[in-house]
């Protein structure tokens, strides 16, 4: 063995870590892109809630954007696995 791993010989801790981390930092980054636009009181008022929680409206789009970053890096994980489960030497 020379020292490298495979994606699965990773540790399942590990391969957690490395789909949750960068989903939640991209998720930090579009959540204040967004709301640095789009005013959340406006956009409650448009969709016919007349609240007035911004708090909860910043907390809804972070787990919404996390929640879409998510899919979209445990996806790309997903699909680098080699198909056929076969090990290409």
């Amino acid at each position: 063995m020379d020292g490298s791993t495979g994606v699965g010989e990773m540790p399942r801790i590990q391969r957690c870590a490395s789909v949750l981390w960068p989903s939640f930092l991209v998720a930090g980054l579009a959540t204040a892109a967004f709301f640095m636009w789009f005013d959340p009181v406006e956009l409650l008022h448009c969709s016919g809630r007349l609240q007035d929680c911004r708090l909860g409206a910043y907390t809804g789009g972070f787990f919404l954007f996390w929640l879409t970053t998510f899919a979209s890096s445990a996806l790309t994980c997903w699909f680098r696995r080699p198909c056929g489960g076969g090990r290409r030497d």
